[in-house]
């Protein structure tokens, strides 16, 4: 039976979703619960915290609310499908490791959905063939692949942002205030997400400026995407209004941050972003700068193009312009990336399957394949490494075995969020904090801890924690295992002098 294009592109979308769903979802579990991704513990414990207290507060606004809302809800589902199996008959009972589980899975479908939308873009831009290949791009891209699998705001903001393009294109097409109210209220929701996913405005604003400038109506859809944005924004972030002081606090917070020179001045932030980009694959960024020429010079649907291209830019301007440096934040660019580089393979594609000396050859569809097996293969190598590579043991994983070896139940232990996590599951009281260095020494002493869990890499500033006590353990960091360096230090309660610091050590190498 021959496939008629419709069949082929829906066996051909079906496979690409598949496959983003299975490398995304593979080795879901690893780390958990001692050894989650960095900052995954300040979404779940403020979900958790809402579970345990009711107060849908977070009292803090370094993050905006609605991706700790959404994994509530997915922490509520999931205790009430193990309340209900017998897993556990409260909320004290409740296996963290569940917790995490479910909330990667969720964060692996967002990551998935992200996928499809890219497809749609490209379809509603060019073709199916564009947009296939850019969802196959975005399907097995590493950094795309990786964040996947964490239950962090990034991913969630890349897929809003996506949607809100998507939505911005149509509101182009169809021209109606619901339309645009729509494109603003998923701003809104981006937005509420991780601040910076309100630079998908931009899309919104430039589909109104190209085709409604001169409309009657003008007014009333741009007053519809605003109000409809800052309406989304307020019904899934609320105490920004009700706890306005803490909410101005938290994200003047986050703007000073990210606002701050930043410590170790190297190359510019524009440029590290291309290179963190640049890691894929050295051609794809080249492939896309390309791509965009072809769709802002020669494409009838140019004022489209306008649209993807002029957020992505808009974004990037805004990672460019910001000194604190996290490959992650550039994710949303990753889909208006892969919609870019695909545009060259397609058009050769479309100019092979003309050429008069190709007459009889499949030359189109043969080189379609061969233009996506470059731009996907390495990309799938690259993940399938990555999650592959998820089986190497984790160093807060070791740390915390050796400490279930060696140190009695109930033992104080001072940790911090880069460190091992959740250690009163292994019998310990945790005493967290953001850094350790964040606290003086004589504060651990008033605390009674015992041991102190380093976890970083730049050990000059712990001098004064070193001298606490022996080091007992150290694991360096090797290429073949996970996590950060750990050094734990026994706090002996004297502090030592000056010139024993360093020169008590009995402890253990990994």
């Amino acid at each position: 039976m021959r496939l008629t294009p419709p069949a082929v592109e829906r066996w051909l979308l079906l496979g690409v979703m598949a496959a983003a769903v299975a490398i995304r979802v593979w080795f879901l579990s690893d780390g958990v619960p001692h050894a989650p991704g960095i900052d995954e513990p300040a979404i779940v414990d403020r979900a958790l915290r809402i579970l345990q207290t009711g107060d849908w507060n977070t009292h803090a606004f370094d993050y905006p609310t609605l991706v700790i809302y959404l994994h509530t809800l997915v922490a509520i589902a999931r205790y009430l499908l193990g309340a209900l199996q017998g897993e556990w008959a409260s909320l004290a009972g409740m296996d963290i490791g569940s917790v995490y589980l479910s909330g990667r899975l969720v964060a692996a479908l967002i990551g998935a959905l992200t996928v499809w939308l890219t497809y749609r873009i490209g379809r509603d831009l060019d073709s199916p063939w564009l947009g296939l290949l850019a969802g196959a791009e975005l399907a097995f891209l590493p950094m795309h692949v990786r964040e996947s699998h964490f239950i962090l705001t990034d991913v969630p903001v890349t897929a809003l942002t996506t949607l809100a393009v998507w939505l911005a294109l149509r509101a182009g097409r169809v021209r109606t205030v619901a339309a645009y109210g729509w494109a603003g209220a998923v701003v809104g929701l981006a937005a509420a997400a991780k601040y910076n996913g309100a630079v998908a405005l931009v899309a919104v604003a430039l589909a109104w400026f190209l085709h409604e400038r001169s409309s009657p109506d003008r007014l009333g859809k741009a007053t519809a995407a605003v109000s409809a944005m800052v309406a989304a924004f307020l019904i899934t972030t609320p105490y920004a209004v009700l706890d306005l002081p803490n909410f101005l606090d938290g994200v003047g917070g986050q703007m000073a941050r990210f606002s701050a020179p930043a410590r170790n001045p190297g190359d510019a932030a524009w440029l590290t972003y291309l290179k963190h980009l640049s890691l894929a694959g050295w051609w794809w960024l080249p492939m896309a700068g390309l791509g965009t020429a072809i769709a802002v010079i020669k494409k009838p649907s140019r004022s489209r193009w306008i649209v993807v291209i002029g957020f992505g830019l808009a974004y990037f301007y805004v990672l460019a312009t910001h000194p604190r440096i996290f490959g992650r934040y550039a994710l949303p660019l990753l889909p208006v990336i892969c919609l870019a580089a695909a545009v060259p393979v397609v058009e050769l594609s479309r100019l092979c399957a003309r050429s008069r000396r190709m007459e009889g050859w499949p030359a189109g569809p043969i080189v379609l394949g061969a233009g996506a097996a470059a731009l996907t293969a390495g990309f799938a190598v690259q993940s399938v490494g990555w999650v592959g590579a998820l089986r190497n043991p984790d160093t807060r994983q070791m740390a915390v075995s050796w400490m279930r070896a060696n140190l009695p139940r109930g033992t104080r232990v001072a940790v911090e969020n880069s460190g091992p996590r959740y250690l009163v599951r292994a019998g310990f009281e945790e005493i967290p904090t953001g850094l350790l260095t964040d606290q003086s020494t004589d504060w651990y002493l008033e605390q009674h801890a015992e041991y102190l869990v380093v976890s970083s890499t730049d050990l000059r500033r712990y001098a004064d924690l070193f001298a606490l006590g022996p080091t007992v353990l150290e694991i360096p960091v090797r290429l073949q295992q996970w996590g950060p360096p750990i050094r734990i230090v026994k706090v002996t309660r004297t502090l030592a002098t000056p010139e024993g610091v360093g020169t008590d050590f009995a402890g253990l190498r990994f």
